[in-house]
């Protein structure tokens, strides 16, 4: 792990210099890290490693991040501060690298919370107006409001096991079955970052505000952080989670259902997106809380199905208002005259947010909605609503933007270009192909 972790800080160093050359080292640096798998199994040196959850998650977070260099071409072509950029992004990546390979909690902690930093940055940046203020206020307040207690729990499993290591902790976790309070204090921050209904207004301002980029990186990334946080703290709080998963399963599956009515009324592009992102986030959450093997491992499928698809819708997205101006679903209609090659993705990705076949989302879904159902039967009418609604907002992006009387002002829109085909074409091969591959991913 460690091979990785220098590569990436001379990269970080030399990222004023090399600017967008960068890209190039990072995919090779991602490259040698697939391989690993099969050279050297499940790596652990002093204090880092990864299991299938983790390494996963990384991989997801090379692919995402190379993304974010395809689609910020334009930082490049204006010059807009792209060796800062560059810097940012790399930052980025150690961060959420140290996140997902670290073995104890306290390194856990400093780096899934330095993770803000970047992202902070990115928004303030390079968003797009003034409301990106206000927008990276939100997203600090309402993590570090939520960090406080994940700290002190965490401070207080060390000092009662003796150390914060993942595997001490896991062999003592017995212990806490009692502790509902100190559950809460763990999970908190987790609830806030995934973000589950009632925590989740920083989201959709982040969002809009954020660039193509930084969306991608929220969507993609950044909510998977909360997911992955819960699976490795719930097994500690065994007793707590079997105490209180009717708790997490109302709040998971009523949070996503309200939140889906919220997506049928909204009129950005990226607002509607990032709502959907909230409803699929509450599915997984409830999926967790029905506390299964089935569950946890769906729970996994629809954290690295989710960030390719929402990755690529928020690029779509990102497409249309780098050539109409404008995000609003009113003023971009009749796009499949304008744009008969790009409305090709937009169904592709939009079948794939309601999990239709052919795609990851649907075996995450199924298997979520497999464990929920057997955490208890009464959840059915719940869960038919879900999907229903989830077909709903999916189709209603759809149709907005693909169909209606175009608006005479953007007449002169062009087709895409062979750089945002391609991008959308890597979001796609995993998407697909991974489907074939479940059995790898499970725990």
């Amino acid at each position: 792990m460690l091979k990785f972790l220098l590569l990436s800080v001379t990269m970080l160093i030399m990222s004023n210099i090399l600017s967008f050359m960068s890209n190039f080292f990072y995919m090779i640096l991602a490259s040698i890290f697939w391989l690993l798998i099969y050279s050297e199994g499940k790596v652990t040196q002093i204090g880092f490693g990864f299991d299938t959850l983790s390494w996963f998650l990384i991989l997801l977070t090379f692919w995402v991040i190379m993304f974010m260099f395809m689609a910020s071409q334009m930082f490049e072509i204006d010059n807009y501060f792209k060796g800062k950029f560059s810097f940012v992004l790399i930052l980025m990546f150690i961060f959420l690298f140290l996140t997902f390979s670290g073995l104890d909690l306290i390194s856990f902690y400093i780096f899934f919370e330095g993770s803000l930093i970047p992202i902070y940055m990115l928004i303030m940046g390079w968003g797009y107006q003034p409301e990106r203020l206000q927008a990276g206020i939100y997203l600090l307040l309402y993590t570090v409001f939520a960090s406080l207690p994940l700290l002190i729990s965490l401070f207080y499993l060390g000092k009662s096991m003796g150390g914060y290591s993942f595997v001490l902790l896991k062999s003592n976790f017995l212990f806490f079955n009692w502790v509902n309070l100190w559950f809460f204090f763990s999970i908190f921050a987790f609830l806030v970052k995934l973000p589950v209904f009632y925590f989740h207004l920083w989201l959709p301002k982040a969002h809009v505000e954020a660039p193509v980029s930084g969306s991608m990186m929220l969507a993609g990334v950044l909510l998977k952080l909360g997911c992955y946080g819960l699976m490795r703290l719930m097994p500690f709080f065994e007793g707590s989670v079997m105490c209180l998963s009717s708790m997490l399963l109302s709040l998971g599956l009523l949070g996503g259902l309200l939140v889906s009515f919220i997506c049928l009324r909204q009129v950005d592009l990226k607002s509607l997106i990032a709502y959907s992102s909230v409803s699929h986030m509450g599915l997984a959450l409830a999926g967790l809380g029905s506390w299964g093997l089935w569950g946890f491992s769906s729970c996994l499928y629809t954290c690295l199905a989710h960030g390719l698809c929402s990755s690529g819708l928020f690029f779509l997205s990102g497409v249309i208002y780098e050539r109409s101006g404008s995000r609003s679903i009113f003023i971009n209609k009749g796009m499949l005259l304008l744009m008969p090659s790009m409305s090709f993705w937009w169904f592709i990705y939009c079948i794939g947010n309601m999990a239709a076949p052919v795609v990851l989302n649907l075996v995450g879904e199924v298997g979520l909605l497999g464990s929920i159902m057997s955490f208890s039967s009464f959840t059915l009418i719940f869960l038919m609503a879900f999907s229903f609604m989830g077909a709903c907002y999916s189709l209603f992006l759809f149709s907005s933007i693909q169909h209606g009387k175009v608006f005479t002002g953007i007449n002169s829109l062009s087709d895409g270009v062979v750089r945002e085909y391609l991008l959308l074409y890597l979001h796609f091969f995993p998407l697909f192909f991974l489907i074939l591959e479940v059995d790898m991913m499970s725990f």
